[in-house]
Parts: structure tokens; sequence; C-alpha cells
């Protein structure tokens, strides 16, 4: 390696795997400049995952935090069987794979989450102390009303891009329902800061969903609605990445206990 060349997986983005109740995950890391430990945010993406919020990774990292987009087991090549119970636990080993990087700053990790993200982001965050900071976006308040869906809409939109039949996906989303209440998380994140952004015109998860989320919160919560936009920012995302980094900047500088300003 020449004297110019960056460290080994220091070039601004580099894949990872780490494990999870013994499965292989993979994701991707993007590296903000800079030697000294960084902020970090873990990104969380929805059910499927389509919108993988890399968009949101690459503008975190020209403003200087690290950020970790992965898979959760069973979809996208990380390994295992999916399951929408495990999830949070996939989540806590993404935690612990950021923690122990010695580029970030173990005391400022947050987490975004969009959709089922959002409800991962939520429930781990309630139980996990490490997780300083919360942004969600069209995360739902129960999560078996928004995907009460037949059989075959469920094939068509979810588990035809996963390793879980229709039928399986149906008792994992009841059950996890009933494993964790989203509103009672979004109250249990208090004194931490909480940001919950919803379109008006998300037509997977209503509007009031959010207003919901954001009531039960304490006051260390910001709400935002945008106007006309989807459930995942389609046509927003711009604004979506303003209003994301634009709240994360103006609490980076937090002690490890403190609350937003």
């Amino acid at each position: 390696m020449s004297a110019t060349e960056p460290p080994a997986g220091h070039e601004g983005i580099a894949g990872v795997t780490f494990g999870s109740d013994g499965h292989r995950l993979l994701g991707v890391q993007y590296l903000a400049a800079g030697e000294e430990p960084k902020p970090a945010v873990l990104l969380l993406h929805g059910c499927p995952g389509l919108e993988q919020n890399l968009d949101l990774a690459a503008d975190l990292r020209d403003r200087g935090w690290h950020s970790l987009v992965f898979h959760y087991r069973g979809c996208w090549g990380s390994a295992g069987r999916y399951d929408l119970r495990t999830i949070p636990r996939d989540v806590t080993a993404a935690l612990d794979y950021l923690a122990a990087d010695p580029r970030v700053d173990p005391g400022r990790i947050a987490v975004v989450g969009h959709s089922l993200g959002g409800w991962a982001a939520l429930v781990t965050a309630a139980a996990e102390p490490r997780l300083r900071a919360v942004a969600v976006y069209g995360a739902a308040a129960r999560l078996g009303g928004t995907l009460a869906l037949d059989p075959a809409q469920v094939e068509q939109e979810f588990t035809r891009f996963l390793t879980v039949t229709p039928q399986e996906f149906a008792v994992q989303r009841d059950e996890a329902g009933r494993m964790a209440d989203p509103l009672e998380s979004a109250a249990a994140i208090e004194p931490r800061p909480l940001l919950v952004v919803h379109g008006t015109a998300d037509r997977w998860v209503p509007v009031a969903h959010a207003r919901e989320l954001a009531a039960r919160a304490g006051p260390s919560c910001r709400y935002v609605e945008v106007d006309g936009a989807d459930h995942a920012f389609s046509r927003h995302r711009a604004q979506l990445r303003d209003l994301i980094a634009g709240w994360l900047a103006g609490i980076r500088d937090c002690e490890p206990a403190g609350r937003q300003a």
C-alpha cells in the first residue's frame, strides 16, 4: 500500500458481515472522512426493504457521520429464515457491531428506521440505552393492522422477496404485534430525542399512526408531517434527508445522557 492510499476499509464505503444468533448478516458501512471516532447512525429498512436509505447514508457521510445499512436474517442475502419476531435481535447485533468499531464514538449512536424498520427502531431503542437518538418515518403505531393483507397480497408485496411463506408471515406479524407495542416504546425513549416523520399520502401506514406515536412520546419528541409524501418518500427524498440530517446535526454533540435542546 502506498503512503497516499487510504487504510483498508476506510475508502468511504465498506462491505461488512456480522453474526446474529449464529446467522451471518450482510451490510455496508458508509464511512465519513477523518481518523477520529465519529457519531454513527444505524439505518433500518422496512419489509421487504425495497427502500434501503442508501441516499441518506451517503448524505450523512458527507456531513461527518458513519452509518450502517444491513439486512435482517432471511432477506437480501443475509443467512437464516426471515422472521419479524427476531428483527429486534438483529438490530441489537448490528448495534453491537457498530459500538465495537474503533472508528465509531459509542456514546453517539443513533438509529433511523423506515416503516417496519421504524417499528424495530422504536422497540429496540426502548430497551437499549446505547441508542442515543431515534428517528422514524412511515412507522406504524400498531404492527398487525398495517400488514393485515390476504395471502395473495402478502406474497406479491412481501414474501416473494423473503425466505418465508405468506402463512408463516401472518403468524409472525400477529406474534410480533403482541410482543412489542410501538406506542409504549415511543414513550419509553424519553428523555432521549425522538423524531417522527410521516407523509400525508402514505397509503400503507395512514398518517394517523404517526400522530398517535408523537402524542404518546415525551417532550423530547419532534413531529414533522410532510404534505403529499408517500410511504417511502419516493418523491420527497431530498426533503427527508435534510429533515433527518438537520435534526441529527442539532443533537450530535449532546452528552450521552443528555436531552435535545
